[in-house]
């Protein structure tokens, strides 16, 4: 019997990447990424997360705004990151909702925004994102009165 090896993985992972295969794609980016099994490499991790990002999906979407906002593989991008981590976001995923309201709370990549921060964390937080909470609390630090209750009623109508 053969057993699968780390080279049978990844020789699978590079052949299901290179027809098109999102999933594929975002796995072998996360090896390149993380240099896990094989040799980290930035301009790898970028090159297949772009590729799964590019098909709409939202885990190397969230991978690829974090390569852009960190300069990994690429020049560093704020406005790029904030793309991409909103279309994750857009579809549910928690973590890339808590970084776009980041980016939202401190005006990074994006126009400063604290309502829209406000409802990013929410929005994360709702999800299962329970660090989003702390950071929504110190984004309503920095808010008015009136554009905390503004944030409040909205976030209701959002998760209600």
């Amino acid at each position: 019997m053969h057993a699968f090896s780390e080279e049978d993985y990844y020789q699978t992972l590079i052949t299901l990447a290179s027809w098109g295969d999102a999933k594929a794609q975002h796995n072998l980016g996360a090896l390149f990424l993380e240099g896990v099994e094989i040799q980290q490499n930035y301009a790898e991790a970028f090159k297949w997360h772009s590729l799964a990002a590019a098909q709409g999906m939202a885990l190397a979407q969230h991978d690829l705004a974090t390569l852009y906002l960190e300069g990994l593989g690429v020049e560093e991008d704020p406005a790029q990151a904030a793309h991409w981590f909103r279309l994750a976001a857009e579809q549910g995923d928690v973590k890339a909702q808590n970084n776009l309201a980041i980016l939202y709370a401190t005006g990074h990549g994006v126009e400063l925004d604290l309502l829209q921060a406000y409802l990013w964390f929410t929005k994360a937080i709702h999800g299962g994102m329970f660090e989003a909470l702390d950071n929504r609390d110190m984004a309503e630090q920095d808010m008015s009165p009136e554009q905390l209750a503004e944030a409040r009623h909205l976030s209701g109508s959002l998760v209600g």
